[in-house]
């Protein structure tokens, strides 16, 4: 069997069923309560500003297209940049 080439895919089958989804409160000093999350969901259209699993800060735009479940693995929503609201992370 191949070693995964990816380190931050957990599994082999990266879609499978959520374990758990909980409420972001954006935080510029304290990361995601169940540390890195698998995916967001999104309800609220703006700006979500977040630290990657890899530790790299992006800021994406956040339209109604992208509401429901995008696996972007992150560690902490930061507080300054995010105007997006109905933020969840998904574990």
């Amino acid at each position: 069997m191949l070693s995964n080439p990816n380190p931050l895919v957990v599994d082999k089958n990266d879609y499978t069923p959520l374990n758990d989804i909980q409420a972001v409160t954006p935080s510029d000093t304290v990361d995601l309560p169940n540390g890195t999350c698998r995916a967001f969901i999104f309800t609220g259209a703006g700006n979500v500003k977040f630290i990657t699993a890899a530790g790299n800060t992006v800021t994406l735009p956040i339209s109604s297209a992208w509401f429901g479940v995008q696996y972007i693995r992150a560690s902490r929503v930061l507080a300054t940049g995010t105007t997006a609201t109905g933020i969840f992370a998904c574990y």
